[in-house]
């Protein structure tokens, strides 16, 4: 996938008149512009009913001069505003522009503006986008790259993973400025690696002033010479096409299409690692799809080769038709890499990554993904979005460039098929995957599923899926879908395409993109009845103002929206701790305290502090690492939670800090390094400097601490262990299998265990002399598929994060908290809150908190006690 990868009015309008001085009478002037304002700037969002003289000449130069007008508060759109590309439609033109913050670009900073030439004559007809007026950030770095680059590889993903599989990657892109506040100067670094067998492949942000992680989200959304005609079998209906080819000096026929615009070539990646291709050119050594004859065999069927061909020319004649030279209008390269694997097996997926196409082959099941022609529009499409609206992969805006490419790939697969939108199936996507499976049971998403933003919306915390991208698109696709069989198919289509690429923005959410799919119906001078349908279309799917407030919940709320990536709160008692950044996103997190009882959280940590890399209380004491992101050098700091003294530092050196874990005047947690290759506990005892607690080759991480003892993992040799600061005495509990999340209690050891590698685990107990090793919960169970961080425990009740189900994603299969007595007895659930219930901490007697996703953001929220409700 394309990263897209979850900020703007004022000034009267000008009055043209009509007619001239011959005129007996002036005639009426044109009706006021209407001008709709975004909340945070002074510019608009958007400006319609125009119609003023545009300066002639280039029309980016024309845009910018019409940007001047102060109605738009650009102080030197020259300066500003650096041009992205020009869309032509007939007599309209599109400019897209990039706004620059003292010459560094702004991230989801586009502002557009729409001309209309008629007779000759160049009128400005409308304007609007994303223009941040209030930014004040200076441009100049404190943090330097090299720094910035350990935070991105050190701050994203699991660190178990990747201390024991491929050395990850980050690209460095530059500096840019995140629209929050102010602004928001930032690294821009591309995150290559590899999290729990499969490659990752992620944009990742990190303050360019304080060194703090600010955004992280995936991408993987990977003799005569000349043209001839080839011919082979489409693999799903075996139905034979004609596909354009290339005739190479040697005799040899190239799947290379140079009969269109843009070079369209399909690499045979044979059977090589899909981390081989995610992000860049396609490897030199990959060879493009070839044949000694014409026809290409069952081999190029079979590996997808034949099908990602014969689609690529399909997408790119499809945008061809709409205006569009191909995915990045300027008939770039457009290229389709298939037959990858992953870790030797088949790789049952697809991806663009920003700069091509990859395909993992076929198998006994399934065909490769390049035989369904709307999976292989969806992707290509993803590449129309990143050179256009270019949406960034998370949350509402994710969703939305997700459902665009649900949208085009069905659309493009009805068109070529010839396939009428009343057909069984017509709204499925990747039906044609499957070789033995029904096709609706083989298709990934439906988008005549008919899902309501208020009612269906999957309140996932980011933990998940970029916080919904694919789990919501089709709310979004749905109304789409809708809009196209009310309107039909060929209007619908310049119409979704005319929003995506003059009006859509890179952060814009559900609201923001029905309102640019109405701008561009009203733009297109659709009839009454027509925008009365895209209209209904939107409200059918609950895609309506306010629809988050909507939805219900049964707790209470602590924290509303938490913006620390990836926080997770700790709690004793009823206190609670958790890693919190301004509203903004401007400050780097910093520890923030509360109770439970309901006092909202305040500031706990000094402000001159370091990115807070994790918290543990103990309900008397608070302990945390955080990172000076200048220097690379991390502390542990201590702090009674009454804030009777300042902080303490306990340890500092080169490296980050994992798994803090606090008990009265005991710290534990994990040190790493910053080449990623060694971690170990470290202890503090009685508020002294740190020591080494497992020196050796030999690694241990995941630190639990009560009752003057300390637990952690030990991942090399497969066990779990309880030192007891007191004696010294360490005690090694050997089991077979992954250990995850050991948690102490006065009397005894939980931890999790996955026997076998799949996705379920056990939920062990103990004694903390590690004698009589029991099952609280089998292996076997329907909530061992667990979730986050899912083991915690006051002294007699275990709460623990599982998905009820692992059928399908939907808000009842979502990660729930559930609760059983430490001694033994069935989970109830915690909470009938429908979204993802994140990461969570046990609280005073069978109370906890946790990140809550149910309202399409990350709040953190409490009960004091398992519901009484039979949930729905």
């Amino acid at each position: 996938m394309s990263p897209r990868y979850p900020l703007l009015i004022g000034g009267a309008a000008m009055t043209a008149l009509l007619g001239s001085a011959l005129a007996p009478a002036a005639a009426a002037a044109d009706p006021a512009p209407v001008i709709e304002k975004r909340s945070g700037t002074a510019s608009p969002a958007l400006v319609s009913g125009l119609n003023e003289q545009a300066a002639s000449g280039d029309p980016v130069a024309a845009a910018r001069t019409h940007l001047a007008d102060p109605r738009y508060k650009i102080k030197n759109p020259g300066a500003e505003l650096a041009p992205l590309g020009v869309v032509r439609d007939g007599a309209d033109e599109t400019v897209r522009l990039q706004q620059r913050h003292h010459g560094v670009p702004v991230l989801g900073g586009h502002y557009l503006v729409r001309f209309r030439t008629e007779r000759g004559a160049r009128r400005v007809v409308g304007a609007g986008g994303r223009f941040q007026t209030a930014l004040t950030v200076p441009t100049t770095p404190a943090v330097p790259e090299r720094i910035a680059r350990g935070v991105a590889l050190g701050q994203t993903g699991d660190l178990a993973t990747r201390l024991g599989g491929r050395a990850a990657t980050a690209e460095p892109r530059g500096l840019v400025v995140l629209p929050r506040g102010g602004g928001q100067l930032a690294w821009h670094f591309v995150v290559r690696g590899e999290e729990h067998g499969a490659p990752t492949l992620r944009e990742v942000y990190v303050d360019a002033r304080t060194g703090a992680l600010a955004l992280a989200y995936d991408r993987l959304r990977h003799a005569a010479e000349g043209p001839v005609a080839a011919t082979g079998k489409l693999a799903k209906s075996g139905r034979q096409v004609t596909v354009n080819a290339f005739r190479r000096a040697d005799g040899k026929i190239e799947l290379r299409d140079r009969g269109r615009g843009a070079e369209i070539v399909t690499f045979d990646a044979r059977k090589r690692d899909v981390a081989r291709y995610e992000g860049g050119p396609v490897p030199a050594d990959t060879p493009v799809v070839a044949s000694g004859s014409t026809v290409f065999g069952p081999e190029a069927t079979e590996t997808g080769a034949v099908d990602a061909h014969w689609a690529a020319g399909q997408v790119y004649d499809f945008y061809k038709a709409l205006g569009r030279n191909g995915l990045d209008d300027r008939n770039g390269p457009i290229h389709s890499v298939v037959n990858v694997t992953s870790g030797g097996r088949m790789y049952f997926n697809a991806f663009w990554d920003g700069t091509k196409m990859v395909y993992g082959g076929g198998g006994p099941d399934h065909h490769s993904l390049a035989a369904a022609l709307d999976v292989d529009g969806h992707e290509m499409t993803h590449g129309v979005i990143e050179h256009s609206a270019d949406l960034v992969y998370f949350g509402q805006a994710g969703a939305i460039n997700e459902g665009l490419a649900d949208y085009f790939g069905n659309a493009i697969e009805t068109k070529v098929h010839g396939r009428p939108m009343t057909a069984s199936g017509a709204g499925l996507i990747g039906e044609d995957m499957c070789k033995t499976a029904e096709a609706a049971k083989c298709a990934i998403r439906d988008l005549n599923d008919g899902r309501r933003a208020d009612r269906d919306y999957i309140g996932v915390t980011g933990q998940l899926d970029n916080a919904g991208v694919h789990l919501n698109s089709t709310i979004f696709s749905g109304a789409l879908w809708d809009v196209r069989e009310g309107i039909g198919g060929a209007k619908a289509d310049k119409l979704v395409y005319k929003a995506l690429t003059e009006y859509m923005t890179p952060l814009d959410d559900f609201t923001d993109a029905r309102r640019a799919v109405e701008a561009a119906a009203k733009a297109m001078k659709l009839t009454r009845g027509e925008r009365r349908a895209v209209r209904a279309a939107f409200d059918a799917h609950g895609v309506t103002p306010g629809w988050e407030k909507r939805i219900g919940v049964d707790s209470r709320l602590l924290l509303p929206n938490v913006t620390a990536p990836n926080a997770r709160p700790a709690a004793a008692g009823d206190r609670y701790a958790i890693a919190q950044s301004d509203a903004t996103r401007t400050e780097p997190p910093a520890v923030h305290t509360g109770t439970a009882r309901g006092r909202r959280p305040t500031r706990f940590s000094p402000k001159t502090g370091g990115i807070v890399q994790g918290l543990d209380t103990d309900g008397r004491t608070v302990a945390w690492g955080e990172l000076n992101a200048t220097t690379g050098v991390s502390r542990v700091l201590v702090r009674p939670f009454d804030r009777s003294a300042p902080p303490k530092e306990v340890f500092s050196g080169e490296g980050w800090v994992n798994d803090v874990a606090v008990d009265g005047r005991n710290v534990a947690f994990t040190f790493v390094n910053h080449a990623a290759t060694d971690a170990n506990v470290w202890l503090s005892r009685n508020g002294g400097r740190a020591a080494e607690l497992t020196p050796g080759p030999e690694m241990s991480l995941q630190t639990s601490a009560r009752g003057g003892r300390i637990a952690y993992q030990k991942p090399t040799s497969g066990g779990v262990a309880v030192h007891d600061t007191a004696t010294g005495k360490e005690t090694v509990v050997r089991v077979q299998g992954t250990v995850q999340w050991p948690t102490l209690t006065r009397t005894s050891l939980l931890f999790a265990l996955n026997t076998d590698a799949d996705r379920r685990s056990a939920i062990k107990k103990v004694n903390l002399d590690g004698t009589g090793l029991t099952d609280l919960r089998p292996e076997g169970d329907r909530l061992s598929w667990l979730s986050g961080l899912d083991v915690d425990a006051a002294d007699r009740w275990v709460t623990i994060g599982a998905y009820p189900a692992a059928a399908t994603y939907a808000n009842e299969n979502l990660p729930k908290l559930f609760q059983f007595p430490l001694a033994g007895g069935e989970p109830r659930r915690y909470s009938c809150n429908r979204g993802q219930q994140g990461a969570f901490a046990a609280t005073a007697g069978r109370g906890a908190v946790w990140i809550d996703g149910t309202r399409a953001r990350p709040d953190l929220v409490t009960r004091t006690g398992p519901t009484r409700a039979l949930c729905r």
